[in-house]
């Protein structure tokens, strides 16, 4: 009788246990489900095709790199042809003399062609964007690169520093090849120290 009456109570602690298992495991999958799609994160959402880690992209014309990005992440929208990247770096190679000019910020949003979307339109740079031309430092809060004019814009105050002066003004137009740059308003120079050596 006593073994009947032990085996009956194990089951019974058994059977509560599982239960109070069951349980927990229950509503720690239920916290844990996504309620609504934004909860599954941006890699889930239905207007973003594609997300790529460690993004590259290059631009090869007449056997030579012309240009290349180069970003933490990326995510591809297709329907408006537009790459979102994160921390990216681009780089144009200048045909003439072998020069690079280096261009990032910590946003970038790169405008691809209507046609098969391969061939990169323009981008605009947003947060701490930095253009670095040989020993010129630009840098800006937005700036826009236009392919066809070869042209890097930025609307806002734009900061230039060089080995002998410091540069500020509002607008900037930078054209690449010639690596012209031209500060359109409100412009202020110093001269630094050493500069006269």
């Amino acid at each position: 009788m006593r073994r009947k009456g032990l085996r009956a109570a194990l089951l019974v602690v058994v059977a509560v246990a599982l239960t109070g298992i069951g349980y927990l495991v229950n509503r720690n999958v239920t916290a844990r489900r996504p309620h609504t799609v934004l909860d599954l994160g941006d890699d889930f959402l239905p207007h973003v095709a594609q997300h790529i880690q460690h993004f590259r992209r290059v631009k090869v014309e007449h056997g030579r790199i012309a240009w290349e990005i180069n970003a933490r992440d990326a995510q591809y929208f297709e329907a408006s042809k537009e790459i979102v990247v994160h921390e990216p770096v681009m780089t144009f190679f200048l045909e003439k003399d072998n020069r690079q000019v280096h261009v990032s910020g910590d946003e970038g949003h790169l405008h691809l062609d209507d046609g098969d979307g391969r061939e990169l339109k323009g981008f605009t740079l947003k947060g701490s964007v930095v253009v670095q031309l040989d020993d010129i430092q630009v840098e800006t809060e937005e700036a826009t690169y236009d392919r066809a004019e070869d042209l890097i814009t930025a609307p806002k105050v734009v900061t230039l520093h060089g080995k002998t002066l410091d540069v500020r003004g509002v607008g900037m137009e930078l054209h690449v090849g010639p690596q012209q740059v031209k500060l359109l308003d409100d412009v202020h120079t110093v001269v630094k120290s050493h500069a006269a050596s």
